[in-house]
């Protein structure tokens, strides 16, 4: 397989894991209203998801469940403080609001992973990343309903948008302390997985997950559940990885970013959510940013 092909097959599954991530409204719509909270949801995208790749790690790739005690600090962060918090707030901002407008404001996350990165890690904030910061804010201000017509943001939904946009950052903030004490990334989401699952057990009540799943119907409620793990969590995350192997991060984080337009078009289908001009002004400078983020990138990543 040439460079070529290998690039577009990069891109083209890195494609396919935004698309996969931009569905994740159609779960959460359906288990909402179906009775199951937030919590719960997060439990189930997170266990079924981390069971899957423990086994394979255990059956296939046994080095990659090796960790020093002293490092685990790191992976439970990443569960907790990125994949637990980072999920809640996710599904609770789809919940009251559109999916556009909540997929919008998790892809402040790139602008939020620059700034703590210069404090952490002494990354420079270039002219062209100080002109993205300004950018995503525009958009995160244009989508939040404060100018135009359109009714504004719920403050609720506006809060946990930020902070699913902040938990999702933390995610790449934690993998990179890890990768830089020489784990990889399938070590990285295994153990994120599994301590997310641990974190979210507590919520779980299992005795009202059982009574829902009997008025609905065991098989569809659970083989739901699980298909929505493999879908918006394990699928996307296989899917990003292996493309990431044929394609250069930047533009697999420029091709990734599908996913709100996924959500958009998912929400204007299904739910009727038709976003007003000032929407997709919002939706085009936080996606312009994402861009001019990774262009950067890119042609660092080359000059060296």
């Amino acid at each position: 397989m040439n460079q070529k092909t290998t690039s577009l097959l990069g891109t083209a599954l890195v494609l396919l894991a935004g698309i996969c991530w931009g569905m994740s409204g159609l779960f959460v719509r359906t288990f909402t209203a179906w009775g199951l909270t937030t919590m719960q949801q997060t439990f189930f995208k997170v266990f079924v998801a981390g069971v899957l790749m423990l086994l394979y790690c255990a059956l296939f790739d046994r080095d990659a469940l090796k960790v020093k005690w002293k490092d685990l600090w790191i992976f439970l962060g990443a569960g907790v403080f990125s994949l637990t918090f980072f999920t809640w707030c996710y599904f609770s901002t789809i919940q009251a609001t559109s999916m556009s407008t909540a997929a919008i404001l998790l892809y402040l996350a790139p602008t939020i992973v620059m700034l703590i990165s210069s404090v952490l890690f002494k990354e420079k904030i270039t002219k062209q990343k100080a002109i993205a910061c300004v950018l995503a804010f525009a958009g995160c201000v244009f989508v939040s309903g404060i100018i135009g017509n359109a009714v504004p943001l719920p403050l609720r939904a506006l809060i946990t948008g930020l902070l699913s946009a902040l938990g999702y950052a933390f995610y790449s903030i934690f993998s990179e302390l890890a990768i830089d004490r020489g784990y990889g990334a399938q070590t990285i989401s295994t153990y994120a997985f599994l301590f997310a699952t641990v974190t979210a057990i507590p919520f779980l009540h299992p005795a009202e997950v059982t009574a829902l799943a009997t008025q609905v119907s065991p098989l569809k409620f659970f083989g739901l559940l699980a298909l929505m793990s493999v879908t918006v969590s394990l699928a996307p995350y296989l899917l990003y990885t292996n493309g990431l192997k044929r394609t250069s991060p930047g533009t697999a984080s420029i091709t990734a970013s599908i996913e709100p337009v996924t959500a958009t078009v998912v929400g204007v289908l299904v739910f009727h959510e038709l976003p007003d001009l000032y929407g997709y002004i919002g939706i085009a400078l936080v996606l312009g940013a994402i861009v001019l983020l990774n262009i950067n990138t890119s042609k660092t990543a080359s000059s060296n």
